[in-house]
């Protein structure tokens, strides 16, 4: 067996988990069974999507509450969803009041995320911990969220209270935690299995080293427990396959993270690809993508797909002007800012359409019929509002919720949602954060 042979750096194989958000670390991050088995009619994977800025809501809520048809979402930005509309769930007159939310983009990411608890774990987080992961509880990928204020416009919070830095190239986040699962190209000739095992091992080494090279007093009891834990999470992985079936649908993506402003809509679809290849592998079952950071002015949202909506500013030198940037529009709420939230459903839209197109490998039927997607913002609209955000669901969800419908939530708030996704995946949650019920309407 030559599984050592030709070893790789083992601290440098640690650190790129660690930029992947794979840090192997603490294996209480890491569950390799899931946590919670789902039975038949429930949900198995989640998605939770963040755009900047909320939206103009007279628009995006252009439709009516009841059954959608064909045409219901043609006068709103989310019109590039109609193909999927019988996946869809858009909730009207929510609340973020008292559920975290706040007047400040950074004050509303400490606590709309997590339920209206200031500063704890995001909703996703929560989920992924609950579910567990082959690989990793909950794959982060973004599109410009490097380009970020700081943290703490970043909305997504880790389990240990920690805001999360979203890696936004596609490249490394396929080289980091798809490339060894699905080419079996090298020098060994090692199957792809075989080759992540034998990564896996280099690592074990790794931890086993710094065993050796360290005598643990009292106060450095708990670093005895992460080892332990990891060789834990080690011996599962040993243990485990991924399914890829025949390989069809995995590609590395041709784009990374230039910075070049008409390239970030192949890096959101080069990262909405990468969420659904993670899914096909099984390698995790709850991903979040961030479009940006909160109050971001980073972008020029200009692309083809939106010019015909974008008015003045969809030709010529306005293309350019400082408007066409999310937060510099979104308090005009004007036809460019709506423009722009047009943009991010068109993103989602194609998110849909590649798990639709993919084999769900661990719990049959499609990717899109096992999953559910929550789409939100930090703010309701452009103006900081707190009332009426553009939020909706989307995806089969396992037949778990009431889809093709438009539902009216009465001014409930945002984590009476969460708590109907969490139950949607047979948590059995009792409450979560500032919930005081579900959203009448949503679960089956």
């Amino acid at each position: 067996m030559k599984f050592l042979k030709n070893k790789m750096q083992r601290r440098d194989f640690l650190r790129i988990l660690a930029k992947a958000g794979l840090t192997t670390a603490f294996a209480s991050q890491f569950a390799f069974a899931p946590k919670v088995f789902a039975a038949a009619g429930e949900a198995r994977r989640f998605i939770m999507v963040f755009y900047p800025n909320g939206c103009v809501r007279d628009k995006w809520h252009s439709y009516d509450i009841g059954g959608l048809s064909a045409s219901s979402l043609d006068t709103s930005p989310l019109s590039s969803l109609n193909k999927h509309i019988n996946n869809l769930v858009p909730i009207k007159n929510l609340t973020y009041a008292g559920q975290g939310g706040s007047s400040g983009h950074p004050e509303a990411c400490r606590g709309i995320f997590s339920g209206g608890v200031d500063g704890a774990p995001s909703f996703d987080s929560e989920i992924g911990n609950a579910l567990g992961g082959n690989l990793t509880n909950n794959l982060h990928v973004g599109c410009w969220s490097s380009k970020a204020k700081g943290s703490e416009y970043m909305p997504f919070t880790n389990i240990n209270r920690n805001k999360i830095d979203v890696p936004d190239n596609p490249q490394m986040i396929y080289d980091n935690l798809l490339a060894d699962v699905v080419n079996s190209d090298n020098q060994d000739g090692l199957s792809p299995v075989d080759l992540r095992r034998q990564r896996v091992i280099e690592s074990l080494h790794e931890n086993l080293d710094l065993l050796k090279n360290n005598t643990l007093n009292i106060k450095q009891q708990g670093k005895l427990l992460t080892h332990e834990a990891s060789l834990d999470y080690y011996k599962n992985v040993l243990n485990s396959s991924l399914d890829i079936g025949d390989g069809t649908g995995f590609s590395r993506p041709n784009v990374g993270m230039s910075g070049i402003n008409e390239e970030a809509e192949a890096v959101a679809q080069a990262q909405m690809r990468n969420i659904a290849m993670a899914f096909q592998a099984n390698v995790t079952r709850t991903a979040g993508f961030q479009f940006m950071g909160a109050q971001d002015e980073s972008l020029q949202i200009n692309f083809p797909s939106i010019r015909p909506y974008m008015g003045e500013f969809g030709s010529g030198a306005r293309l350019y002007w400082n408007e066409t940037r999310s937060h510099v529009s979104s308090h005009n709420e004007s036809n460019l800012f709506n423009a722009q939230t047009r943009w991010y459903n068109i993103m989602v839209s194609y998110l849909m359409d590649q798990l639709a197109a993919r084999p769900d490998t661990a719990y049959g039927g499609t990717l899109l019929d096992n999953t559910l997607i929550l789409v939100m913002s930090e703010v309701g609209g452009g103006n900081h509002q707190q009332e009426n955000p553009g939020v909706y669901l989307a995806g089969g969800a396992g037949n778990a919720i009431n889809r093709g419908i438009a539902i009216n939530a009465n001014n409930a708030g945002m984590s009476n949602v969460y708590l109907d996704i969490a139950n949607a995946f047979g948590l059995g949650w009792n409450r979560y954060g500032n919930s005081f019920g579900g959203i009448n309407g949503l679960l089956v």
